[in-house]
């Protein structure tokens, strides 16, 4: 038990190291002049390592500490969450709804930032973008829409089907075209540090919903894959989201001024992810030791 709750102090203090070091690499990690970044700026290279080693100790743990509950349906961990839970993953659900919506009706502001002037000649973004932007926000609002309708699901403590495994399906095809934008966005920036991030971020929350669903189409290694990876989403939102956060609260300007429509937004989604799987997690860490206990006398039983 003791240990389950030492990954979850493990998630915060990687996150909260992680955001602190964020935000000092993005305040004050680039030159003023050139906007490159400073030449061995500490913090920024100890976030490199940082993430890197999260990284491979999640995933090491999540072997090690929870790779027995592997055979485990999804019934036996994520069923039976309880009210409050229900309610938060349908709070986080709807929150993904709204941010979603929300950017669906300000796609002229998105146009408008990928809008450049060259030499006085307007140059609008290409017909494939602004219909590969508007897929996004619809595919982000029915991410939102399966995970609600999953969280119901719960609370009404519906059987378990296939079905469910869809509702998470869902999700990995909005990060999947999102990892896309995000690259079509930032292929030309030559510094790295600025998306690098956010790509993670995505990877990991698609990799997660994967692990989730998978219970459902018995995939190997799901359980150690679903706490290694949820592990990585919270400590790379905390990074991600709270870095940027303190960078738009300390530095000049405002929060559009400095992220935009599109990457408020986004962050705003990802957060709501986040905290969705956040409740998967603490649940099932709660229901592990119940599942070792109801193990072990099993497997001594049929080693006699």
């Amino acid at each position: 038990m003791k240990r389950n709750w030492m990954y979850l102090i493990l998630i915060v203090l990687a996150g909260a190291a992680g955001a602190i070091l964020r935000g000092r690499s993005l305040l004050y990690g680039c030159e003023p002049e050139t906007g490159l970044p400073v030449s061995g700026y500490l913090p920024a290279t100890a976030l490199a390592v940082l993430t890197v080693c999260v990284i491979v100790l999640f995933a090491v743990l999540g072997r090690m500490w929870f790779g027995n509950a592997d055979g485990c349906a999804f019934e036996q961990l994520f069923s039976g969450m309880g009210k409050i839970a229900g309610v938060l993953c349908a709070i986080a659900a709807i929150g993904m709804i709204l941010f979603s919506g929300f950017s669906i009706a300000q796609m002229p502001a998105h146009l408008i930032e990928q809008t450049v002037d060259l030499n006085g000649s307007v140059v609008y973004p290409s017909t494939l973008i602004v219909v590969a932007v508007a897929v996004l926000w619809v595919l982000a609002l029915c991410s939102g829409i399966s995970l609600l309708l999953a969280a119901v699901a719960q609370l009404r403590g519906a059987a378990v089907s296939r079905q469910m495994g869809l509702y998470f399906t869902i999700p990995m095809f909005w990060c999947c075209l999102d990892l896309i934008m995000l690259y079509h966005e930032n292929s030309g920036n030559p510094i790295t540090s600025e998306y690098s991030y956010a790509l993670l971020l995505v990877i990991a929350v698609m990799t997660a919903f994967y692990s989730i669903g998978s219970f459902l189409f018995s995939a190997k290694g799901s359980a150690a894959r679903f706490f290694a990876s949820a592990g990585v989403v919270l400590y790379l939102a905390c990074t991600q989201i709270g870095g940027t956060v303190a960078w738009c609260v300390l530095s000049e300007g405002g929060f559009y001024t400095q992220v935009g429509v599109t990457g408020t937004m986004r962050l705003a989604v990802y957060a709501c992810a986040a905290g969705y799987l956040l409740v998967y997690l603490v649940h099932a860490l709660r229901r592990v030791p119940e599942i070792k206990a109801v193990q072990e006398p099993a497997e001594q039983e049929q080693t006699k």
